[in-house]
């Protein structure tokens, strides 16, 4: 071998070494038994990354439920008066006055590093924060909660204004996590509102490594990664004393699907053993023994909001409550029911009341108003509004003869909304109103709504069920416009918002009932008369599942909780699904060979304790981008090192 090519091949071993020198480092790939996980999906669109529990609507679902816990769960399928159940709490809130209320907190409750939940963590969450980290999501309780005062360790109470928003109030009794105070202090002083930008957080989190996280919940974090987490079952759970046993499934796996379809596929295959997703073909799988449902028959899922067809009213036509009732007419959503949902979904009022504020429904407004299927009726509206197909084009002009053409967005593999607008606009269009969908992918959806450049689209993201229809309506109408406030048709009404705020300041006490029916009468005419968003249908909390490795799941012959698992909502029923659940299939126990050790001096015997599940090894991923690059380099450097030896010849 020629010295050139000697030097070569040297060079080529040292850049070799370089370069896995500098190669990031290996990820590990968490692999756990199958049968001791549960594996969970339709909370999740984009990697998993973020746990942020003060801008926990954009973090990742779980990081106030299964970490962070609240003070009460809600059950919306309960009877009203049950639907309050004390979690950190230790019973129901004592209402000294509207104005005084006091919550005393589990003598169990604690945090992982084993410090108690005290007066001081409730504090901490409820007055110290709101005031230091503004744009926290839970911080406009700083607006009405006056003073918080510890009558001690374990009782708290809330000072609250005469203007007291009480319904929102009772709905961060249990959407908002009580948070450490001996961990989190420090940094809510020194960072303030940066804690909730999703951008920062990974820079001055306290624990931003999973491992530094001190929660209460019953999991923690082991894994994450950009298609899947892992979490594992924190085996000192206060809880244990409380509910007198843990979760059986000692991981969670939550999973990361951008496709209704592909969620049904891993359904049917036994890779998904919870759904939330829209399943095409759900009904036919129930009926076929393959899953659960919540029912057993039509419509088997249960109510779980509102989905609205927002039109952007800063935009001509949508600006002209007439255009808008045309629509409302226009619209079959009966066929669209049959068409896009297989009939699993409910028409809604048009007032967008859910089954559990029924109760409030002004009937009478409801059918004066005449709201129905009707093309006939829309083409009238239009007719006499201005809208006139006067080029006889099929599509009708705007007032004054410009050509008009709207689009309706959803996002794309959200394949139940995609069938949906495509109903919608086909109906739009027998009245000459002519439309057009467009599916972008989540993220641009998001910032299309954000940003309000979009025509018309569906959602339903804060339309869901709560103590008050406050949370619906403000939502809807009253909120500062974004895709996680609301009000995405930037609707300004000041009479209906002044209607809405009367409404969350109405006390939860049984003497104000009917003040806050008057109060709903009047923001259900407006709504009626106006029209500023149009109520479809009751979305279902889309809740299918298999039992090959796990069973106990809610059923209508056993309602003890609603089995989601979207953000915010773990407290509406999953966490008791946790606690219900158990396993099919008898774990194999993991083999062990114990270090022989000396004989100790006899003892008394302490109560034995559990021996935890041995935690799974990361056998080490394999970084193909990495060895793609050495087999380059080395390729790269013999060629060279062959051209230099012939041109030395």
């Amino acid at each position: 071998m020629s010295k050139v090519l000697i030097k070569v091949t040297a060079l080529s071993l040292v850049l070799v070494l370089f370069t896995i020198m500098i190669a990031p480092p290996v990820t590990s790939q968490v692999v756990v038994p199958r049968e001791q996980t549960l594996v969970i999906g339709g909370a999740y669109w984009e990697p998993p990354k973020k746990w942020n529990p003060f801008n926990y609507p954009g973090s990742a679902s779980g990081i106030v439920g299964l970490i962070y816990e609240s003070l009460y769960i809600w059950i919306p399928i309960k009877p009203a008066e049950e639907r309050f159940a004390p979690w950190i709490a230790a019973e129901l809130p004592t209402w000294e006055s509207p104005t005084s209320v006091v919550i005393k907190i589990r003598p169990q409750a604690k945090w992982w590093d084993g410090k108690p939940i005290t007066a001081d963590d409730v504090i901490f969450s409820f007055y110290e924060v709101p005031r230091k980290v503004t744009t926290a999501a839970w911080a406009g309780v700083r607006n009405y909660i006056e003073a918080m005062e510890k009558i001690d360790d374990k009782t708290v109470r809330f000072k609250l204004s005469t203007e007291a928003n009480y319904a929102d109030f009772l709905f961060q009794l249990y959407e908002a996590p009580v948070l450490p105070k001996h961990f989190l202090g420090e940094f809510v002083d020194k960072y303030g509102d940066e804690l909730t930008d999703l951008g920062k957080w990974p820079i001055v989190a306290p624990d931003k490594d999973p491992k530094n996280i001190i929660g209460s919940g019953m999991y923690k974090i082991l894994y994450l990664g950009d298609d899947h987490f892992i979490l594992e079952k924190v085996e000192n759970w206060w809880g244990k004393e409380v509910f007198g046993k843990l979760p059986a499934p000692k991981y969670i796996k939550g999973v990361v699907v951008y496709s209704n379809q592909v969620a049904a596929n891993m359904l049917g295959a036994g890779e998904l053993d919870w759904s939330n997703f829209y399943i095409p073909g759900g009904p036919d799988l129930v009926k076929r023994g393959a899953v659960v449902a919540f029912y057993k028959d039509y419509p088997f899922y249960l109510s779980a909001n509102v989905a609205f067809l927002f039109v952007n009213t800063e935009k001509e036509p949508f600006n002209d409550k007439e255009f808008r009732k045309a629509m409302y007419f226009a619209i079959n959503v009966d066929k669209l029911i049959g068409a896009a949902f297989e009939g699993v979904v409910i028409k809604s009022n048009p007032v967008g009341l859910l089954p559990v504020w029924e109760e409030f429904l002004a009937r009478d407004l409801v059918e004066k108003y005449g709201y129905k299927y009707d093309p006939e009726i829309a083409k009238e509206i239009l007719e006499r509004a201005g809208y006139i197909d006067r080029d006889r084009d099929g599509c009708r002009e705007l007032k004054d003869g410009r050509p008009f053409r709207m689009s309706i967005i959803v996002p794309y593999g959200w394949t139940d909304w995609m069938f949906a607008i495509i109903n919608i606009a086909d109906d739009l269009k027998k009245v000459g109103i002519c439309a057009e969908t467009m599916f972008p992918d989540f993220g641009l959806y998001v910032s299309m709504i954000d940003t309000g450049e979009y025509d018309a689209a569906i959602n339903n993201f804060g339309s869901f069920a709560a103590p008050s229809p406050y949370s619906l309506y403000y939502w809807a109408y009253a909120a500062t416009p974004g895709i996680w406030t609301g009000n995405h048709g930037r609707y300004v009404n000041p009479d209906l918002v002044a209607l809405i705020e009367q409404l969350g300041r109405i006390p939860p006490l049984p003497e104000y009932k009917e003040q806050m029916r008057q109060v709903l009468r009047e923001i259900q005419k407006i709504l009626l008369e106006e029209m500023p968003a149009l109520p479809l249908w009751y979305n279902g909390y889309w809740f299918l599942a298999v039992t090959k490795y796990w069973k106990g799941w809610p059923s209508q012959d056993n309602p003890y909780g609603v089995p989601i698992i979207w953000n915010g909502q773990w407290q509406h029923g999953g966490l008791l699904v946790l606690l219900n659940l158990e396993p099919v299939v008898v774990p194999t126990p993991t083999p062990t060979t114990p270090s022989p050790s000396p004989t100790p001096t006899p003892t008394p015997t302490p109560t034995p304790s559990p021996t935890p599940t041995p935690s799974p090894t990361p056998p080490p991923a394999i970084e193909w981008p990495i060895i793609a690059g050495i087999i380059i380099v080395i390729l790269i450097v013999i060629g060279l090192a062959m051209f230099l030896v012939r041109r030395r010849k």
